[in-house]
């Protein structure tokens, strides 16, 4: 995590905290600065970082938070000598990283991720008129608000408990911009050769924690997967059994191999996931749920409707490195309820981040 591989350096983070129309990113995009030129993340698709940067060194000459609003919404509005093109509001909460948030910050995302727990961070912003006031910050960890003693006070009395990423009146006038947290989405996939690489890097790309499963339990895996947070060499039974399965936990069945990718299935059966695809065409995978069926094995309609196969979507993938993003694709459409389809066909295409 940057916040945590800077150190003691001076910072400054920037977040988008409301959006009004079209925009590039949506709120809770957060930007990391320093007064050197250093930046991690981004608030916008390059149209508006380095006037965020410049904001920034005066964030943290002052010391004192700002609210910075970009609007595009005209059509002949040209925005730091590039035309931004998307129609939009975008207000930008730009504060100095204190030694404390920072800690707890951290300590938030980590409880977040090793509980598979939702979170959340609260920011006490202030109005565009008011937007040097010093900020406030509260941290939701198993059920709790911590931090800034007022407004986790405020956020505790009126219980609080976000389901989504929005600014909020709760706390009175000041408004306060709450980010919800999530889990990374934990992508196990169940095969041991060389196409599994390229989907362990695409899923690692987009923030995703990675399971291997090696059921030949070849110990050169784990060399071969290393990029993968976990490589277990066992059966699909046993590796399910050491994984905790939920909401945001998919599969992806490639053993390449008809007998070990029904034991797989077979295996999965039993859990709840909200996305398992599998290889080759339907009717292999037909004639694998009615081998598990033949065989006394309970296959419910609900995991019959997670399973998608042949794996991916629609692009014309040839190479391992093509599958591996159409498989990606497919899942991020599934896990977003999105239809894979040109934005461009949206009835109301605003944005490229819904």
């Amino acid at each position: 995590m940057a916040l945590e591989q800077m150190g003691d350096e001076p910072s400054a983070l920037a977040t988008v905290i409301n959006v009004e129309g079209s925009a590039y990113r949506r709120p809770g995009a957060r930007m990391l600065l320093t007064p050197n030129g250093g930046s991690w993340g981004m608030v916008s698709g390059g149209c508006l970082e380095s006037d965020v940067m410049d904001h920034a060194r005066c964030v943290l000459q002052s010391g004192q938070p700002r609210i910075v609003r970009y609007d595009s919404t005209s059509d002949d509005d040209i925005v730091f000598g590039t035309g931004l093109g998307c129609n939009g509001i975008l207000d930008v909460f730009i504060e100095p990283v204190t030694k404390e948030f920072k800690e707890l910050f951290v300590s938030t995302i980590r409880r977040c991720h090793k509980t598979r727990q939702q979170g959340a961070v609260a920011t006490l912003v202030g109005n565009p008129e008011q937007s040097h006031r010093s900020s406030e910050h509260a941290f939701l960890t198993a059920g709790k608000w911590v931090g800034s003693e007022t407004l986790a006070s405020d956020l505790n009395i009126h219980s609080i408990v976000p389901d989504n990423t929005c600014l909020s009146s709760a706390c009175g006038d000041s408004p306060v911009f709450i980010q919800h947290l999530l889990p990374p989405v934990h992508l196990i996939i169940f095969g041991g050769w060389l196409d599994v690489i390229p989907l362990i890097r695409m899923g690692k790309e987009v923030g995703f924690d990675i399971t291997v499963v090696d059921p030949r339990q070849r110990n050169s895996s784990r060399r071969l997967f290393h990029e993968a947070d976990a490589v277990l060499l066992c059966s699909p039974e046993e590796a399910l059994a050491q994984t905790q399965c939920d909401a945001r936990t998919v599969a992806v069945v490639m053993n390449h191999h008809f007998e070990g990718d029904q034991e797989t299935l077979s295996a999965l059966s039993h859990r709840s996931l909200p996305y398992v695809g599998t290889l080759g065409p339907k009717r292999r995978q037909q004639r694998m749920l009615d081998g598990l069926q033949e065989s006394g094995v309970l296959t419910p309609d609900e995991f019959v409707q997670t399973l998608h196969g042949p794996v991916g979507l629609d692009i014309g993938a040839k190479t391992p490195e093509e599958i591996a993003l159409s498989i990606m694709a497919e899942i991020l459409s599934v896990l977003n309820k999105q239809n894979a389809r040109p934005i461009r066909e949206r009835q109301m295409a605003l944005t490229h981040s819904q």
